[in-house]
């Protein structure tokens, strides 16, 4: 919509019309955004971390210099003012320990993504116990083959050799499980 109106010379509210009627103090906002930071600024929205001290700064211009939150955003390059709005809202309501450092939503996984990530993980950790336990009971199998009776420093030989393929974790995991 940017590149309607700046390049190809479209007004405003055609270009609006040509994405949806868009609207136009959004838009307009927007081409600001365009005019100062370029196309980056809507490509690159994985590198929306907002520090602390940039959202003090922020809201600092907004209460205390009295600032429009509109011109703060443009000069800190928010997408959208609302983010602001919601800071200084978060800052009048909850107070400065509330105004934390900000991450990009890509990280932010939903409650079931949440619970499927550790589901999985525990679905890896004791497949990796039962792959440890399972060479374990190999090794000494043979051994016990071989010699009737396996003794601890052989039991030992045989964890040592399993801890360069299998994290130390493992082993104690198995261990304890084994000890109940």
């Amino acid at each position: 919509m940017c590149e309607e109106h700046l390049i190809k010379e479209k007004s405003i509210s055609h270009a609006s019309e040509m994405y949806g009627g868009y609207d136009l103090g959004r838009l307009k906002y927007l081409i600001s955004i365009y005019k100062r930071y370029g196309k980056d600024a809507f490509l690159n929205r994985e590198n929306g971390v907002y520090n602390r001290n940039t959202k003090l700064l922020g809201i600092s211009r907004v209460i205390e210099n009295k600032e429009s939150i509109r011109s703060v955003a443009l000069d800190l390059g928010l997408i959208d003012p609302a983010i602001l709005g919601d800071w200084v809202n978060l800052f009048k309501s909850k107070g400065e320990a509330a105004i934390k450092d900000t991450y990009p939503r890509k990280d932010y996984l939903s409650k079931d993504e949440r619970a499927k990530a550790i589901v999985d993980q525990a679905l890896v950790e004791e497949n990796q116990r039962l792959k440890a336990e399972i060479e374990y009971l190999k090794k000494s199998r043979s051994l016990t083959k071989k010699l009737e009776g396996v003794t601890s420093k052989e039991k030992a030989n045989i964890v040592a050799s399993l801890r360069a393929e299998y994290p130390l974790s493992v082993s104690n995991k198995a261990q304890k499980e084994n000890r109940l």
